[in-house]
């Protein structure tokens, strides 16, 4: 039984009449909501106030007009708080607010002070893992703010693979809430959704371009490439065993040369990205929007330089296994055939300009 339903029409009239609670006030004793009381009333037959009766009880509410405005502006309390410390109703608060010309702060400035259902935390400021939370953000994650002053930075991702859940969970909970629908949905996918504080605002923008900052340091870019790779990259052997290569393949045009450029830079040689689906092109009932292109790294040596350098920052499972195996078919060809260094690629390089 409920505790409202043991309260008596005696109780209730008395709480309401003689010490002049109001129907919200009430409902929070007995753990109800106010229309709920309103309906006892009906039901008991007890008179509701009128809205001038109302007004007399209104005003034998004393709030001091300075204290208000100390409690409300300065303190930065809710009109609910303060009510909690005058014994009165949260109507009752507001409307003395405007009694005494105090300026009401708007929804996204309320929203600002609401306590947040599920704690979060700050971002560690640890540049590496900045960098690498950016690669992985513009290869695969939406990240949004309801406006402005908001407080909370919402991340979403979906994937048809349940290990990306567990990635996300890795990455994120740390700092806050992470929802996800444990099932997949009509479309067979798993969807997440991160609930992040204002520190992550670096996650916000979304250019086809790599920070400076990211470039001008070997570990960043690792972290960032590492980041960009969990999200789209791929490392692959083939079926007879005979070849293996890296691939990304992304709609970021800019990115993908930044990236192929910065690799030359470090010895980890590769060819310029190729376009390999056209925009409007159709594939699988699925329209690509913009060209797609793919960057590839095929060369034996520059795979192992690619794998050693990105190996500490790499977090996806699936990826981290397939590094292992790709490294160990490398290293049984190299043996195998006693050859170290592939020229398979060294006329095209040599024609584009790629040293060797």
């Amino acid at each position: 039984m409920r505790l409202i339903d043991k309260i008596l029409p005696k109780k209730l009239r008395e709480l309401y009449w003689q010490q002049k609670m109001s129907s919200p006030e009430i409902a929070k004793i007995y753990h109800c909501h106010q229309t709920t009381i309103r309906r006892r009333f009906k039901k008991y037959g007890i008179k509701v106030r009128t809205l001038s009766e109302a007004r007399i009880n209104f005003g034998e509410v004393k709030i001091p007009k300075r204290e208000l405005k100390k409690l409300y502006l300065d303190k930065k309390m809710t009109a609910f708080e303060i009510s909690k410390k005058f014994h009165c109703c949260q109507r009752t608060v507001l409307n003395k607010l405007l009694e005494h010309r105090v300026p009401i702060r708007t929804i996204s400035e309320a929203s600002v002070l609401k306590p947040s259902r599920y704690p979060r935390y700050d971002f560690s400021g640890n540049l590496e893992e900045k960098a690498y939370l950016i690669g992985f953000r513009l290869g695969d994650l939406t990240v949004e703010e309801r406006n402005q002053s908001a407080p909370t930075i919402y991340v979403r991702a979906s994937s048809t693979k349940p290990i990306f859940v567990h990635l996300m969970n890795k990455l994120f909970s740390p700092y806050g809430h992470v929802w996800n629908n444990n099932k997949p949905s009509k479309t067979g996918n798993f969807n997440v959704k991160c609930y992040l504080n204002r520190s992550f605002n670096f996650l916000l923008k979304k250019e086809d371009l790599i920070e400076p900052w990211i470039l001008k340091n070997k570990k960043y870019f690792a972290a960032f490439l590492a980041g960009y790779t969990d999200a789209e990259g791929c490392f692959q052997i083939s079926k007879n065993g005979k070849n293996s290569n890296f691939s990304i393949k992304s709609e970021d045009k800019n990115i993908l040369f930044q990236i192929s450029q910065q690799l030359n830079k470090l010895g980890i040689l590769c060819r310029p990205p190729r376009l390999t689906r056209k925009k409007g092109t159709i594939r699988k009932g699925i329209i690509n929007n913009k060209d797609e292109w793919t960057l590839l790294v095929g060369r034996k040596n520059s795979l192992l330089k690619l794998i050693k350098m990105t190996n500490p920052y790499l977090k996806h499972p699936e990826k981290r296994e397939k590094i292992i195996a790709v490294r160990k078919n490398i290293l049984e060809r190299y043996r195998k055939f006693n050859i170290y260094w592939s020229n398979r690629w060294d006329k095209l390089y040599l024609r584009e300009g790629i040293k060797i």
